[in-house]
């Protein structure tokens, strides 16, 4: 969707666990942080141009690993602002006992919701990050 139509400021956040059959998302609300949705999807590009070509724009967080390339690529092909984390800097989702794919949806987008321009933007693995100015 690219119509201008999206808000400029993003009003939710998404954390996606990206998982090889299935994918888990959680979205939260920017401004108050509580969870506004959540729920469970096929890994294809068909289905995730089909979930998010029409939703407003919005930061998702998901980890580096086998399909987060082209996931990444759908996702701003569809308007949003992608973060990619490298699983072992991500003490919040790992540094923790209990870790199921839910959780780590959430916690995904939780950390995104706490991102500032400071951090490395979004990056394609086999690339180096690159920096903000």
């Amino acid at each position: 969707m690219t119509d201008g139509s999206r808000a400029l400021t993003p009003v939710v956040t998404a954390g996606l666990d990206v998982g090889d059959k299935y994918s888990y998302l959680c979205l939260i609300d920017q401004q108050s942080g509580e969870v506004m949705e959540e729920g469970r999807l096929r890994t294809t590009p068909e289905v995730f141009l089909r979930r998010f070509d029409s939703e407003q724009q919005m930061t998702v967080a998901i980890e580096a690993g086998t399909h987060s390339p082209w996931v990444s690529r759908k996702l701003e092909e569809c308007g949003h602002k992608v973060l990619v984390a490298n699983p072992r800097n991500t003490r919040l989702i790992y540094g923790q006992g209990r870790k199921t794919d839910k959780l780590d949806a959430e916690k995904l987008a939780r950390l995104a919701r706490e991102w500032t321009p400071s951090c490395s933007p979004r990056w394609r693995i086999g690339e180096r990050p690159l920096r903000r100015t």
